[in-house]
């Protein structure tokens, strides 16, 4: 049943939006009483930071691969290359402004998926794959900069053209902090996402 609520509720959140939803709504579309929703979720922001993982999960957003800092970065080019980034930054916008919580939750995620990658640009600078004067802080600004300006502010995102917001500033990020070997690896891992 937890299951089946998850997924109706990113099923109403993706057609009617926040604003609309309702314990009640996805109550009446499951055909079950708000006290079965209840058994499985404490709250409407429980259930909406539980709907929001799944969402990121099945996106492949912000889940670690386990592999390098490239493969890693890689990986979420190409998970937002796959979504409707429109919708999801108006989303992003509705989360901030109907259940402040949740959002926070999210930029959470940001954040921490950020420190992640910083602390893999540590660990990876003996591969040889990444320049040795790139450091964990740095990795874990930018990558969060980004990442915030992408989905975290939708506000901001008037004072940024839609070009500076693209997802192949991932990629030439990327370039920048590898050596010759790793541009050569990212360039082979490019070929197999195309």
């Amino acid at each position: 049943m937890k299951e089946r609520i998850i997924n109706c509720t990113l099923n109403q959140i993706e057609v009617s939006g926040l604003q609309k939803l309702t314990m009640d709504t996805i109550a009446s579309e499951l055909h079950v009483s708000k006290r079965t929703i209840y058994q499985h979720f404490q709250s409407k922001e429980q259930l909406l930071e539980t709907c929001l993982k799944e969402w990121l999960l099945r996106n492949q957003l912000l889940v670690p691969t386990g592999g390098n800092l490239i493969d890693e970065l890689c990986a979420l080019y190409t998970g937002i290359q796959s979504i409707d980034l429109p919708q999801v930054v108006h989303r992003c916008s509705e989360l901030r402004k109907y259940s402040a919580p949740v959002h926070l939750f999210f930029l959470e995620q940001l954040f921490d998926y950020a420190d992640t990658c910083g602390v893999w640009a540590e660990r990876d600078a003996d591969t040889g794959y990444l320049r040795r004067n790139i450091s964990r802080h740095t990795v874990s600004a930018v990558v969060s900069d980004f990442l915030i300006r992408l989905f975290g502010n939708s506000e901001d995102h008037l004072f940024y053209r839609s070009y500076l917001l693209s997802p192949e500033i991932l990629i030439v990020f990327t370039r920048g902090l590898c050596t010759i070997k790793g541009r050569a690896y990212l360039d082979q891992r490019l070929k197999t996402l195309a």
